[in-house]
C-alpha cells in the first residue's frame, strides 16, 4: 500500500460502515483525513477510533447538496491542510420503490444526493488539487446497480449510473491537471444499510449462493480498493470502473425482487420467493 504520509485524503459519507472504514484505511496508509457527513455528531465517533494513529483528522459536517457548504468545505480544508491529494466520495442514498409509484421528492432526492451532490463534491476536491498544483486522484462510489437493472431500485440505480458517467467524463477533463478519476462499483457489501435485507436467512442464503467467491463482501473490501486506487501503484490508472462484488454480476445478481410476467399487473416479491406464491 502507498505511503500516504504528508497527504490529504478527505472521505464522505464517513459516518457510515464504508466510509469509516476507508478512513481507517488511509490514516494506517500515514494520511491526514478529513471526514464529512450530513450527520455530524456521527463524525466525532468515527475520529474518535482514528486519533490514535497519530495523524491529523479533521471533522466536518457537510450536506453535499448544498453548493455553499460544499464551498465553506473545501475552503476549510485548504485553510487546514493547504492541500488535497486523495478524495473518496462515498455519501450516497438508495431507497426501494416502484417507480410507477415513486414520489417525485424520493426520485429528486436520490438525483440530488448521488448525482449532484457527487459533482458538487468532486468539482470541490479537483479544484483544490488543480490549485495545489500536484495532481491528486479521485474515487467515486456507485454500485453493480449502475451498470444492470435492479427492479425496485430504479432510482438509486438511474442516479448511480450518472455517477459513472461522471467519473468518465471527469477522468478525461481532469488528466491535464494530473488528477486521475476513478470508479467502484460494490456489489452486497454487509452495512448498515444492507442489513433490513441479508438478515433474512433466506436472502442471505440466495446471495451467498450467487456470489462466487462464497462470502459477502466487507466495508473494509471496498476501503482497500479506494485507499489502491489513490496511491502510486495505481498511477496509471483513470477512467477505470472496479466491480468489488464477489463476482456476482456474473450472473446479473443481485436482484432483490421478481415478478410474474406472465401475469398482467404481477405484484413484485421477494426473489427468494415465487413469484404469486
Amino acid at each position: 500500500m502507498s505511503d500516504f504520509r504528508g497527504h490529504t485524503a478527505l472521505i464522505t459519507g464517513a459516518a457510515g460502515d464504508i466510509g469509516a472504514a476507508t478512513a481507517a484505511a488511509f490514516a494506517h496508509a500515514g494520511a491526514n483525513v478529513v471526514v464529512t457527513d450530513r450527520r455530524g455528531d456521527a463524525l466525532d465517533d468515527v475520529a474518535a477510533t482514528l486519533n490514535d494513529v497519530g495523524i491529523d483528522v479533521m471533522t466536518h459536517a457537510c450536506d453535499q447538496t448544498d453548493p455553499e457548504a460544499v464551498a465553506v468545505l473545501f475552503d476549510t480544508i485548504g485553510d487546514r491542510f493547504g492541500r488535497l491529494d486523495a478524495a473518496f466520495l462515498n455519501a450516497g442514498y438508495g431507497r426501494y420503490g416502484a417507480l410507477i409509484d415513486l414520489p417525485y421528492d424520493q426520485w429528486r432526492k436520490h438525483v440530488d444526493v448521488n448525482l449532484n451532490g457527487g459533482f458538487l463534491m468532486a468539482q470541490g476536491a479537483a479544484r483544490l488539487m488543480r490549485d495545489g498544483g500536484r495532481g491528486g486522484a479521485i474515487v467515486m462510489n456507485a454500485s453493480t446497480a449502475a451498470t444492470h437493472v435492479c427492479d425496485l431500485l430504479g432510482a438509486y440505480a438511474a442516479s448511480k449510473s450518472g455517477v459513472r458517467m461522471l467519473a468518465k467524463s471527469l477522468a478525461s477533463e481532469l488528466g491535464v491537471h494530473r488528477i486521475r478519476v476513478n470508479l467502484i462499483l460494490p456489489g452486497v457489501i454487509e452495512t448498515a444499510m444492507t442489513k433490513s435485507l441479508i438478515d433474512d436467512p433466506a436472502v442471505r442464503a440466495d446471495a451467498l449462493t450467487n456470489t462466487p467467491v462464497g462470502r459477502l463482501g466487507r466495508p473494509e473490501d471496498i476501503a482497500r480498493m479506494a485507499v489502491f486506487l489513490c496511491g502510486e501503484e495505481a498511477g496509471y490508472v483513470t477512467g477505470a470502473e472496479v466491480l468489488v462484488d464477489g463476482g456476482q454480476t456474473l450472473h446479473g445478481y443481485p436482484r432483490w425482487f421478481s415478478a410474474d410476467y406472465a401475469q398482467a399487473g404481477g405484484e413484485w416479491t421477494p426473489h427468494t420467493q415465487k413469484p404469486g406464491a
